[in-house]
């Protein structure tokens, strides 16, 4: 797990909207163990009773994970052989049967992320005024290009399938180096549910009654020097707070197992060779005072006391007054102090040492978690697999009852009377003719009664186990609201393609709740994203993420143009979906076709595939002629791609309108664009 800090934020740099916040690195005295902990050490408690207070969520998680994963005969029974419990599945075990599961919540859970993936959407910064249009979407292409770095695709498809099992979502922004790229840039993670802790008491689904929330982090020893230790000093003083609690030799025996956070401790980390850190977000209180300066504008929270700027308002007087300035026109700090609420962060050891304290260095002046929890309904959270645990568990019990009826039941037993084997034959010999193609077997019939051998088979199936199992099937598919239409299923003999359409399409309304949460999820963590990404790229750079932008200059991003933007601007979902594409792309070919577009802007706008190459190709031709040039021929391959990947309804249209059609026209009348 890394830890999501800058070097400016950890150097205490970092300015904020009300002017620069006062930040403490290692407080940490010469010689460690003089330092006072006891305050910290009361923090570090009361966090681990808020992690403690989330103890039936992770419970109640822990099993919808194992059912999601194919454990579902771990729930404990009392055992009828004593006075403990014991798993059902050792009590199948002990019956001597294979505890049997047919694993439902996976393949539900498994349509609804690919409902999410076969619905991809983007977030797009909208300019509220029209003038802004340009930098709204340069601010989109810095957005998108650091959700491809971050590979958010990929990211959110795992953070879909958490919130299925568990209702609560956490991500975390911030921004940090990174090695593979050289530079500094937004940083997105998914946190672990069993990491965080917050208090428990929230009500409002938008979370504004957060007061404190937190993650346990588990990092190696070098990971958290390189990220607070500013010397050689330093680096000495976390190593000996450390030393210990970490253990470098140690290697886990069992590894890609959930052992380690199902057996979570607050203090104590699973693995010797890890270090415990807890990253701690505080919405404190405080009186600051807030200050307007005439001289140069500002308006900021400052350091200094309302006596102190009462004595600067005085000796401005004096100046003022002995340089001939008269007393109304003298201009004079404006100062009043408000009682603010602002959050505070603190990295500390379990010992209760600070590595890192101050107050949010961010700009949206919050903690860098997007948090959301549903349904949060009584404050209580659950997620779409507990729903379906009951039916879950009652065909897997139909299962293992209809394996049990039929091991138990006669299959073809023989029943053959003593006297009637012949003297020359066995039981054995006697089981295996009967059973052998063209068997034959002379006996003497019984002078006592005339009693044929006898094969017994019995019909244990046909008791309704099937019907049952049959209805759970379909309680499932209904609880869960995933319909066959919606999965895939082949309809029905007779079933017109617009009804099953009109099926699948109403089958989306029982899990429009989920999308539409995740959703708003996904916004209000693009938010944030977006005001870190205006905050801290200080300097222009090159997006290269978007190749047909409406706007080449904001291929570049301009930090200039963003200065006090935040509240001009909104983000929305764009949609990025193939039938969406082919409509605009179809849109594009009919304002083609009647020459309201050029084929340039066509190339810059479309979605085909060889467009970029193509359009690169044509631009070239019109400078080789407007040159006076001879124009080289278009390469094979490309004109290859574009006959394979275009319709030829729009082929046709391109070469007519290069030939004959836009600006080239009148050239193209003497035969001067005929080879485009």
């Amino acid at each position: 797990m890394r830890i999501i800090t800058s070097k400016e934020q950890l150097r205490g740099r970092t300015n904020t909207s009300l002017g620069m916040r006062k930040q403490k690195v290692f407080k940490l005295s010469d010689n460690v163990a003089m330092e006072d902990t006891s305050e910290n050490s009361r923090l570090l408690d009361e966090c681990r009773r808020h992690w403690d207070s989330l103890r039936d969520f992770r419970k109640r998680r822990l099993r919808n994970r194992k059912y999601y994963r194919g454990d579902q005969w771990s729930d404990e029974i009392p055992d009828p052989n004593g006075d403990g419990y014991i798993t059902e599945e050792q009590y199948l075990k002990n019956q001597g049967k294979v505890p049997l599961k047919q694993n439902q919540v996976r393949q539900l859970v498994k349509n609804l992320v690919g409902q999410y993936r076969s619905n991809p959407s983007q977030s797009v910064v909208v300019a509220r005024a029209r003038e802004n249009a340009g930098v709204s979407e340069m601010l989109s292409n810095a957005l998108q290009a650091s959700h491809a770095v971050n590979m958010t695709k990929e990211l959110d498809a795992r953070e879909f399938e958490e919130f299925s099992i568990s209702g609560a979502m956490v991500q975390k922004v911030g921004y940090k180096y990174w090695k593979e790229r050289n530079l500094e840039d937004l940083y997105i993670e998914n946190v672990n549910v069993n990491r965080v802790f917050f208090n428990s008491d929230v009500a409002d689904i938008r979370l504004h009654d957060l007061r404190i929330i937190g993650e346990i982090i588990d990092t190696t020893l070098e990971d958290i020097i390189s990220t607070f230790a500013k010397s050689t000093k330093d680096e000495s003083r976390i190593k000996e707070l450390y030393s210990r609690s970490v253990t470098k030799d140690f290697l886990a025996l069992r590894g890609l197992n959930s052992n380690r956070l199902d057996n979570l401790d607050f203090y104590i980390p699973q693995d010797p060779a890890k270090a415990r850190l807890y990253e701690i977000w505080q919405l404190k209180g405080s009186w600051k005072v807030y200050a307007h300066d005439p001289m140069d504008g500002s308006y900021a929270i400052v350091p200094n006391t309302m006596k102190e700027i009462a004595i600067q308002n005085s000796e401005r007087l004096r100046v003022g007054l002995e340089g001939g300035i008269a007393q109304d026109e003298i201009p004079l700090i404006e100062a009043e102090e408000k009682f603010e609420q602002s959050w505070y962060v603190r990295f500390l050891t379990p010992s209760g040492y600070t590595l890192f304290e101050g107050e949010t260095p961010y700009k949206h002046e919050e903690h860098p978690y997007a948090i959301t929890l549903y349904p949060l309904l009584d404050g209580e959270v659950w997620g779409f697999v507990e729903d379906i645990i009951d039916q879950q568990r009652y065909i897997n019990r139909l299962v293992i009852m209809m394996d049990f009826i039929m091991s138990a039941s006669a299959k073809g037993v023989l029943m053959i009377p003593e006297d009637v084997i012949p003297d020359n034959m066995t039981p054995e010999d006697y089981a295996q003719e009967w059973t052998r193609f063209n068997g034959v077997i002379v006996y003497t019939p019984s002078k006592t009664h005339n009693q044929m051998p006898t094969q017994i088979s019995a019909n244990s199936t046909n008791i309704g186990i099937s019907e049952m199992l049959a209805l759970q099937m379909q309680l499932m598919t209904e609880i869960s609201g995933v319909h066959g239409a919606i999965q895939g299923k082949t309809p029905g003999s007779g079933t017109p393609a617009s009804l099953y359409a009109q099926e699948a399409q109403n089958a989306t309304v029982n899990t429009l709740d989920y999308m539409q949460t995740f959703q708003h999820f996904r916004q209000k963590r693009d938010t944030k994203a977006l005001k870190t990404i205006v905050q801290f790229y200080n300097e222009p750079r090159y997006l290269a993420i978007n190749g047909r932008s409406l706007n080449q200059d904001s291929k570049l991003y301009d930090p200039d143009l963003v200065k006090n933007m935040d509240f001009d601007l909104a983000i929305t979902q764009g949609t990025d979906t193939p039938v969406y594409r082919q409509i605009i792309d179809d849109t594009l070919m009919k304002l083609l076709e009647t020459q309201m577009i050029d084929l340039e802007m066509f190339l810059e706008q479309t979605s085909l595939p060889f467009a970029d190459k193509l359009l690169a190709a044509v631009k070239s031709r019109k400078e080789q002629l407007d040159q006076g040039a001879m124009p080289e021929a278009m390469p094979p391959e490309l004109m290859a791609q574009a006959q394979q990947g275009a319709n030829p309804k729009a082929m046709a249209m391109a070469q007519q309108f290069i030939g004959k059609g836009g600006p080239a026209a009148g050239a193209a009348a003497s035969g001067k664009y005929d080879n485009l």
